[in-house]
């Protein structure tokens, strides 16, 4: 089953062995995360908008420790 690894969101461990598919999932992950930052302070909503920031820094970090682009 596809659910075998325990990868929430907001994790900054690396999914993809080639680092262009690293680097379009980090900046994926950072999307979604920004907008969920900031769709959480418009809603008024802490844990969304918490939850949105810290999927951001881990994709922010990801594409950081990734050196292919």
């Amino acid at each position: 089953m596809a659910d075998d690894i325990d990868r929430p969101d907001d994790s900054a461990a690396p999914r993809h062995a080639s680092d262009i598919a690293e680097e379009t999932s980090a900046t994926g992950q950072r999307v979604k995360g920004a907008i969920k930052e900031e769709v959480g302070d418009a809603i008024d909503d802490e844990e969304m908008e918490e939850k949105g920031a810290r999927e951001n820094a881990a994709g922010q970090d990801r594409q950081r420790k990734n050196d292919g682009v």
